[in-house]
């Protein structure tokens, strides 16, 4: 199918579905003449594009031509959406147009409503690669497991949240990570072909990298677990993470979650005021939010809100920062 429309935050699977594409098409005799990769933010190289994508491929095999930031059905662009529809039927059938970007194409735009219909006909392609948001654990589970099954692993409760907890919902890493569990795993079962079993006391010799978020630190301080929280926080400062923009991430997150908190015991149970108040855009996170804060006391997140606005004023005036997160938090305990 000659146009391919790649959209999502996975960049690493969009390039690896392209580079796979280019394998297994592509004559490695004409690689380099063959291949051409566009950026969609120039204009002369999107010009460009549409000239690259009309020309036959030399040689044998195929002509791939990549344009990532592709804008054509992410902006409205009457000159863009014109030069694509002219063209579209003139692309030799041995030449993919893989058009590339992290926005989903706009339903509301013409170039897009003419995309599909081509995707109707056959004529198009439409495939998205998104990441599960870092606060979706259910959706960053799921993720993990269809990536596993794909190598004939599966994981135990206790290895998916550790590995989780890992790698986050970076898939480059995740990927090569699994890989190396396979590896790991078929030698000490000495049959790669037999369903793998990953447990905890595997994955954390394998997954030895520990990862520290803001979400993960959320969700200790929401458990009450000030101890772990402040070890999270502890090893964020350490690896880098500027301390008042890391609090600025805990106040803005806890504050969301007073917000739903409060909402929700006043009766107000309408995800769509709830989003509007929090200012949250996705309505979905509410649901996981509400699941977070129901045994929690809207007098406990308005406490952790005080502290945590005490601790940016003290980091304005340049107090230690492990000795303000410590000396704060630990009065929640």
């Amino acid at each position: 199918m000659p146009i391919q429309i790649l959209w999502g935050n996975d960049l690493n699977a969009q390039n690896t579905f392209i580079q796979k594409l280019i394998d297994k098409e592509v004559s490695k005799e004409w690689k380099e003449i063959n291949v051409t990769n566009l950026n969609g933010d120039d204009d002369e190289q999107l010009n460009k594009a549409f000239d690259e994508v009309l020309t036959p491929p030399f040689g044998d095999g195929y002509r791939i031509v990549t344009l990532k930031n592709n804008p054509i059905f992410t902006a409205k662009n009457e000159d863009l959406r014109t030069k694509f529809e002219k063209i579209h039927n003139n692309i030799p059938q041995n030449t993919y147009f893989i058009l590339q970007n992290t926005k989903k194409p706009d339903s509301r735009l013409k170039s897009t409503k003419f995309l599909q219909k081509l995707i109707n006909n056959n004529l198009a392609k439409e495939k998205s690669f998104s990441l599960p948001e870092i606060w979706d654990y259910d959706g960053q589970k799921r993720f993990l497991e269809d990536a596993a099954n794909e190598m004939n692993i599966k994981i135990d409760k206790n290895a998916a949240e550790f590995i989780i907890d890992s790698v986050g919902n970076d898939s480059f890493k995740l990927i090569n990570e699994l890989s190396k569990a396979k590896i790991y795993l078929s030698a000490a079962a000495n049959d790669s072909n037999s369903q793998l079993f990953l447990k905890s006391i595997d994955a954390k010799k394998i997954f030895s990298d520990h990862q520290s978020n803001i979400f993960k630190i959320i969700d200790l301080l929401l458990k009450k677990n000030i101890n772990e929280s402040l070890i999270e926080i502890n090893f964020s400062l350490q690896k880098g993470e500027p301390a008042l923009k890391l609090n600025a991430g805990l106040i803005s997150q806890i504050r969301i979650h007073t917000i739903v908190k409060l909402a929700a015991n006043s009766g107000n149970d309408n995800v769509e005021k709830m989003c509007n108040l929090a200012g949250i855009s996705n309505p979905k996170r509410i649901f996981f939010i509400r699941k977070k804060v129901k045994n929690i006391s809207q007098e406990y997140l308005i406490n952790l809100m005080s502290y945590l606005l005490d601790i940016e004023s003290l980091l304005k005036k340049g107090n230690n920062p492990i000795n303000v997160f410590t000396e704060n938090l630990i009065n929640l305990s």
